[in-house]
């Protein structure tokens, strides 16, 4: 009895079956490959219809339950053929058992992974910092961010989309600071009641820490409030909404939320905090806002993988997922000062890894933590430049932020000493440096 196919091997499996019962050029007959809500795979050839009968028993026998359940061949001549074919324009070409297929990846959640990104920002420059896992100093970078910031003169807003695990409104406002709405309400009412430009005033706090910060939390204190209510505004902020009888996707209300803020003139840069991991609403902060992303992580072996992953996604499925890179850098959080030169070696391996299989060392220790990408045993080629990691200290003094009780955590000199690199950049970045 031969083994089952699972996901991983479907595709391949998929485009061997074709290969093996097609007497034509697959290549030249253009495939286009939809994997459906569940992964169920089918195709669309340039084929004349004589041939479509053996390659679907063909497919089927092979697949089993990972073929469409009927008819998983199809021809460019078949009824709504026309609109996929239109649609997989844009579609990412992988290279296949030696086929160049288009892939539209069908997807009930995470479809903002899929789409190409955004490169340019809106009015005025957005940074987005991001990471794999929770707990590695994000959000304390960027409120230090924000300050530095604001204490050049720019007028600075922040905005929580780390909805399930908000901090700046508690890190950046004093209770009587924090606005009534949040980003979750805006995210449930602008497709209910509505955002006009009282509800965009809402969920606005003024940060009395330093002039010219404003934060938009990701809840307000009308959720605190009614705090019953939080979870379900969180089950239904990261759906579609129907806009005229079309889908507007989570990044596309979050650009279009950015665009109101931005649209008021009322500030000269913005700071997104991403959610950690590869939730559906971390897609938009890292490829739909245009933003500069970091990309935070520790000198740790989850670190490499979970970045491993979301770089391999964006270089093979995402088209113009190349060109994203150009606005990313790496930020090497809680970096102690012996590990430099080990931690770049990883992020430029990680930077350079060539696609095909991930693998990691059969033993990990203290001294070991470095993963390997490469399918043999060959050293992985670094890139001719290093890539661009920012180093931010392992500071005891900030394993509590909380600079509205504890103004000595904004000390210039403490500050400068733990978070310099970061510093250096954003002056680069918005021009600021003398």
């Amino acid at each position: 009895m031969k083994p089952p196919i699972r996901f991983d091997d479907s595709l391949p499996q998929f485009v061997a079956s074709l290969r093996a019962a097609y007497s034509g050029d697959l290549a030249a007959a253009e495939p286009i490959v939809i994997r459906d809500f569940e992964g169920r795979l089918g195709v669309i050839l340039d084929i004349t219809e004589a041939d479509l009968d053996s390659l679907n028993s063909a497919v089927t026998e092979r697949l089993g339950p990972y073929a469409r359940p009927e008819d998983p061949v199809r021809g460019r001549n078949a009824t709504g053929v026309s609109r996929i074919v239109e649609e997989a324009r844009t579609a990412p070409v992988l290279k296949i058992g030696g086929v160049n297929v288009r892939l539209l990846d069908r997807r009930i959640v995470g479809a903002d992974w899929m789409v190409r990104p955004v490169l340019e920002p809106g009015t005025i420059p957005r940074i987005a910092f991001v990471s794999i896992k929770g707990g590695v100093g994000r959000s304390t970078a960027l409120s230090i961010a924000a300050t530095h910031l604001a204490q050049a003169g720019l007028r600075v807003l922040t905005v929580d989309l780390d909805l399930e695990a908000p901090g700046l409104g508690a890190t950046l406002l004093k209770p009587e600071e924090l606005p009534t709405y949040g980003v979750v309400d805006w995210l449930v009412e602008n497709g209910l009641s509505g955002t006009d430009g009282t509800f965009r005033a809402d969920c606005i706090g003024k940060s009395s820490l330093l002039d010219g910060i404003s934060v938009v939390p990701a809840f307000g204190s009308q959720t605190l409030a009614h705090p019953a209510n939080a979870l379900a505004k969180i089950a239904r902020a990261s759906l579609e909404d129907m806009r005229n009888g079309t889908p507007l996707s989570l990044r596309d209300q979050l650009q279009e939320m950015l665009g109101s803020f931005e649209s008021t003139g009322d500030y000269d840069v913005v700071l997104i905090d991403g959610r950690a991991g590869l939730h559906e609403t971390t897609a938009a902060p890292v490829l739909g806002l245009g933003a500069k992303v970091l990309l935070f992580g520790i000198n740790e072996p989850q670190t490499f993988q979970g970045y491993a992953f979301l770089l391999a996604h964006i270089r093979e499925r995402i088209p113009g997922g190349t060109d994203w890179e150009e606005n990313a850098w790496f930020v090497q959080a809680k970096a102690d000062p012996g590990d430099a030169e080990i931690a770049r070696e990883r992020f430029d391996a990680l930077w350079s890894m060539e696609e095909g299989p991930l693998a990691q060392p059969e033993r990990l220790g203290p001294d070991d933590l470095e993963l390997v990408w490469a399918d043999n045993d060959a050293p992985t080629a670094l890139p001719q430049d290093p890539v661009p990691v920012l180093r931010i200290l392992n500071d005891e003094r900030y394993r509590s932020f909380n600079p509205v009780e504890n103004r000595v955590q904004l000390d210039e000199r403490l500050v400068r000493s733990t978070f310099g690199e970061l510093l250096d950049w954003l002056d680069e970045q918005m021009d600021l440096a003398k």
